[in-house]
């Protein structure tokens, strides 16, 4: 018989997590203008909350799943917030914010890029992953502990899978939204060089 309750719970679960992380992209960008999502920013708020029932009804099934997703979603709701202050205290918010940011960009060597936007990698994906290939090392059925086992061993893997993910998840994400300012930058190079080449 289909367990409805755990079923329920896992799903609330899930939500939770969800929803901090849209309110707390909201609370920094209302108008997804510092979204490093790219299909977030394009679909837009509608599209970003319909994008959660899929993977809120997908947590429903298992419990570690749920988990996993609860956790990840609380390390980005922490990411989102950090700073807030900055760019709640500068005029027109997150359009500022985003500016200084392609300024900086234009400026920006690539190897000072590369050093600063590898940090969540190294913060949060390598001692976590020296974790798992501890565990790997001794226990050996790792993807049992990980998705079916309700021991110590399963919680420490999902725990430290979420930030596993995140590091990895948050470095590409934030490489490829300066790799969009540097786009962004050239093309308005190129249509202010063209421009000026029209001119007599």
């Amino acid at each position: 018989m289909f367990d409805w309750l755990s079923f329920l719970f896992n799903m609330l679960l899930t939500a939770l997590g969800r929803s901090l992380d849209l309110l707390s992209t909201y609370r920094v960008t209302p108008k997804l203008k510092l979204e490093t999502n790219r299909l977030v920013s394009k679909l837009g708020w509608w599209g970003a909350i319909c994008l959660q029932i899929p993977i809120i009804i997908i947590g429903g099934f298992l419990f570690q799943l749920s988990l996993f997703i609860f956790f990840w979603s609380l390390l980005i709701t922490a990411n989102n917030l950090t700073g807030t202050w900055f760019i709640k205290g500068l005029k027109d918010g997150e359009t500022t914010y985003a500016e200084l940011l392609k300024e900086s960009t234009k400026k920006a060597k690539w190897y000072n890029i590369l050093l600063d936007e590898s940090a969540p990698f190294l913060l949060f994906s390598v001692p976590n992953l020296v974790i798992w290939i501890l565990i790997l090392n001794f226990e050996g059925n790792f993807f049992f502990y990980l998705l079916f086992s309700d021991t110590i061993y399963s919680y420490i893997l999902i725990l430290t899978g979420t930030a596993i993910l995140h590091g990895i998840v948050g470095t590409i994400r934030n490489f490829i939204y300066i790799l969009r300012f540097k786009r962004e930058i050239k093309k308005e190079e190129k249509s202010n060089l063209n421009n000026h080449e029209k001119k007599p």
